[in-house]
């Protein structure tokens, strides 16, 4: 990596390529970004000082010496013949956060599911601790004014290490934190043998004196975990596990944790819940043990981490209902999320769910019909396709079809529609207005609530 080279970033408003970006600009390199649209993102790099656009201008390409992208662009959009006219160095970003990272000292989070809240979570607890690290995750942390990258000044990193194109394994971590290992991606992998391989040829990438804390109630995790040679910690609710965690009371904003290994015991308190969550926090725990910080530091700083934005995130009330956006697009993770919620809100629950890709919705309709059935609504929009062309015949209706047996199921293709469809349920209004997706959809709690952050 160079400070003297230009680099420009083609879809600078992903999540991950703006805390990238930010990061280099702030470090002293020449950075430069376009987008599809517009975005608050875009707005704030530009408030850094940044020069961003939006549209993919070839005369502004033209300037940098090399270029950064993610899977999410498609390999036949059409400014590739641009990148190949100029001759430009392209970079994936995984392969920069590799350069970045391998700078200094990565701890990676990765993971089917929780790998947001648990490295947000692990980069709050080491910023606590007094490690500095600079963290990089896949949401907004409510405790970083809702930014989701931390400047450090230490060589410590903590990252997360995204599965879905195989690009992690351009890291080379340190230390790796495994959350669970389930079917996804499938449209890339093929099959779930070659997931869990590509899981495995992650971890096989710590070095010898390298640690991997993975979760032992997950069978996939548990399985990568027997074929790594070196230090390994379990964590999880079984009795199998090293560190275990039990939730001994939760309610609205407060759960109750018992942490175990050996015959010590801890306990701690937390304001977010679910027992997903409770996993998680076992996980940072575990890793924050095995780097040899204290118990009760690691569980006070848990008790004041606040969460990361769209993760069971309260937006407000509007007609009666307390609405909730999550950023929830697989079953597993809408178990999760409507578990807890039922666990800890009395009344009924409605969810609004846009299923996101279409490979994914094809392959999985049956799940997420099932994984929805326990709210007493649902209604599920029209697919959100991000990086995928539209499918024949694949369309949020699949899932509707699959809940014929559920009371009240109904396909709304915009959920702008959706304040007018939301007919009292028996008569009454109010309860739980649950909104699940990783797309657009989250523009319906601002619509509700007439806030300024609708969207289009």
């Amino acid at each position: 990596m160079s400070l003297d080279r230009h680099y420009h970033f083609l879809g600078i408003g992903g999540v991950g390529m703006s805390a990238l970006a930010e990061w280099m600009h702030r470090n002293g390199y020449r950075v430069s970004g376009s987008d599809a649209q517009s975005s608050e993102t875009l707005d704030r790099l530009r408030r850094m000082g940044l020069v961003v656009r939006v549209g993919h201008d070839p005369a502004m390409i033209a300037r940098a010496d090399t270029v950064v992208f993610t899977s999410a662009l498609s390999k036949t959009h059409s400014i590739w013949n641009t990148v190949a006219s100029f001759g430009l160095h392209r970079l994936h970003r995984a392969e920069l956060l590799g350069a970045l990272a391998g700078q200094g000292r990565l701890i990676a989070v990765t993971g089917t599911h929780g790998k947001t809240t648990t490295s947000a979570c692990l980069g709050h607890v080491l910023a606590e601790c007094g490690w500095d690290p600079t963290v990089l995750v896949g949401g907004g942390v409510i405790q970083w004014e809702q930014r989701n990258l931390r400047v450090g000044q230490s060589p410590w990193w903590v990252a997360e290490a995204d599965e879905s194109d195989g690009s992690f394994l351009s890291l080379s971590p340190e230390a790796v934190l495994l959350t669970n290992i389930g079917a996804d991606h499938l449209d890339h992998y093929k099959t779930e043998a070659n997931l869990e391989s590509a899981f495995e040829a992650f971890v096989q990438r710590l070095p010898s004196g390298g640690t991997l804390v993975y979760c032992r109630d997950d069978p996939g995790a548990t399985r990568v975990s027997r074929r790594f040679p070196g230090r390994r910690v379990g964590y999880g609710m079984q009795e199998t596990a090293d560190v275990r965690v039990k939730v001994d009371q939760m309610g609205p904003g407060n759960m109750a944790l018992v942490f175990s290994a050996g015959d010590e015991q801890w306990r701690a308190r937390t304001s977010v819940t679910g027992h997903h969550n409770a996993l998680n926090f076992a996980g940072v725990f575990a890793l924050g043990r095995a780097l040899g910080i204290g118990a009760a530091q690691i569980l006070d700083a848990i008790s004041g981490f606040r969460g990361v934005a769209r993760r069971q995130q309260f937006v407000g009330c509007a007609q009666g209902y307390r609405i909730y956006d999550d950023y929830a697009h697989h079953p597993t993770e809408i178990r999760a999320t409507l578990q807890m919620f039922q666990e800890i809100y009395p009344g009924p629950i409605t969810v609004v769910f846009q299923p996101h890709l279409y490979s994914r919705t094809d392959r999985l309709a049956g799940d997420f019909a099932e994984a929805l059935a326990p709210a007493d609504r649902v209604f599920v929009c029209e697919i959100f396709g991000a990086r995928e062309e539209p499918v024949p015949g694949v369309s949020g209706a699949l899932i509707v079809d699959r809940m014929r047996g559920h009371p009240r199921t109904r396909f709304l293709p915009d959920w702008r529609e959706l304040p007018d469809a939301l007919e009292p349920v028996e008569g009454k209004r109010g309860g739980i207005l649950l909104i699940m997706g990783a797309g657009d959809v989250t523009g319906l709690g601002p619509l509700l609530t007439g806030s300024a952050d609708a969207g289009p």
